[in-house]
């Protein structure tokens, strides 16, 4: 995970804690209940999409946040898998609320088209499974945006089928926003709830708007598709500037977390045995044992790292192969769960999907699962429905979170970005 870790340092800001004391007891109080904020459902990925990616252009481990008067770009990168070759495909965009609803005309946010075609295609070579690797960077001369706030891209082929969406985000940099963390024990568990709170210090630019027109809304390890938004702050906080997420709304604790290294198809710490002779090649993994947690110990971003991680020669984008990768997670006490087991993560952004649903096997005493996955590092996690497969979780796992600073802005109709920010906490 080495590698992961130097292009993660990238990302982190470090910020200077709050005094304690200046938060109310425990993070109670605020004048309302806060806001989990759950994206409405985005189009499921096609079957015939692997490898999805969405990074500033030069930063595979990097949240998609673009600064709106900067000049980076980001990149979106995909597979397109089979004999499909360079079929024509097109991406269009569409601003949102913070909630993730569409709520504004194209012409409203955007300084080009609404839709661009992706005509940067490269046909994989001798791999064992044929695909078509794809990339997109922008804004570009055919897309611009005029509006910082929540976005979302969708990618589809020429015959208007919906390949897949993916969110993203413009700031305006407008802000500063120092973190802050507390903690609770959390309930039925051995783990601990982390409350993150934020301090907001406005630029001149928005120092016309007060506190009540700011909403904080907070994400770990990179999964924004589940922002925590931090409810209305109580009068003192309203001076302060000052957002926090109370008890009930804290992280819950991490499921253990563990790392998947294929960027060279070889045996490792965790891959147990290759077969490159396999068409497609397999990879077996150790087993996963749920009564010593998972081997990831420091935080991580959870996106998948391809090109940085690919060590087998040539160039990734086109020479790396797709591998079935058989999970193996031995259950508490090798006893079958009541519940269905997944295995998803950075693979599969994260999702519970059907193919991640694990078997059973009763000989073994363990649940078994492949997935056909690209060469890349990754890390992932075993889940049951409302949770992690198991009761035990680490203690105090290291996190990274990020404040997403939204201001209502009456003559904007819609949630500006005005900030964000990633602290690790630990």
């Amino acid at each position: 995970m080495t590698s992961r870790l130097a292009l993660l340092a990238s990302l982190v800001t470090a910020g200077a804690a709050f005094a304690a004391c200046s938060l109310p007891p425990e993070f109670e109080g605020g004048s309302g209940a806060a806001r989990p904020t759950n994206l409405p459902t985005l189009a499921p990925t096609d079957s015939s999409v692997g490898a999805v990616q969405l990074f500033i252009t030069g930063n595979e481990a990097s949240l998609p946040v673009l600064s709106l008067r900067g000049a980076q770009t980001l990149t979106l990168a995909f597979d397109l898998i089979g004999d499909d070759v360079a079929a024509p495909l097109s991406v269009s965009f569409q601003h949102t609320t913070r909630d993730g609803v569409p709520d504004l005309l194209p012409t409203e946010f955007l300084t080009g088209f609404e839709r661009d075609d992706i005509v940067d295609s490269r046909v994989s070579g001798a791999t064992a499974v044929p695909y078509t690797h794809y990339q997109y960077a922008f804004p570009n001369t055919q897309v611009g945006f005029r509006l910082s706030g929540a976005y979302r891209m969708r990618v589809s082929r020429g015959n208007g089928t919906v390949l897949f969406e993916r969110p993203f985000y413009v700031s305006e940099d407008q802000a500063e926003a120092t973190l802050g963390f507390g903690t609770t024990l959390a309930g039925g568990t051995a783990g601990v709830s982390v409350q993150p709170a934020a301090r907001i210090s406005p630029r001149q630019a928005i120092s016309r708007f007060d506190a009540s027109q700011f909403t904080v809304c907070f994400a770990r390890d990179g999964r924004t598709e589940a922002l925590r938004c931090a409810p209305e702050p109580s009068l003192l906080d309203l001076a302060q500037f000052q957002f926090y997420l109370p008890r009930d709304a804290a992280f819950p604790p991490q499921a253990p977390l563990f790392p998947l290294d294929l960027g060279l198809l070889v045996p490792n710490d965790q891959v147990l045995d290759v077969d490159r002779t396999a068409r497609p090649p397999t990879a077996t993994l150790d087993l996963d044992y749920a009564d010593f947690g998972g081997d990831v110990r420091d935080a991580v971003l959870g996106v998948p790292i391809i090109e940085a991680a690919y060590r087998d020669g040539g160039d990734a984008r086109t020479q790396a192969e797709y591998v079935d990768v058989t999970f193996r997670y031995v259950p508490e006490g090798q006893a079958r769960s009541p519940q269905p087991v997944y295995v998803r993560g950075s693979f599969n952004d994260w999702r519970t999907t059907p193919e991640g649903l694990m078997e059973w096997d009763a000989g073994g005493r363990r649940y078994i699962q492949t997935l056909r996955i690209k060469q890349g590092t990754y890390v992932y996690e075993y889940v049951s429905p409302g949770g992690p497969a198991r009761r035990q979780v680490a203690l105090g796992q290291a996190g990274l979170f990020s404040a997403f600073v939204f201001l209502a802005d009456p003559s904007a109709f819609t949630d500006r970005l005005v900030a964000v920010q990633t602290t690790l906490q630990r």
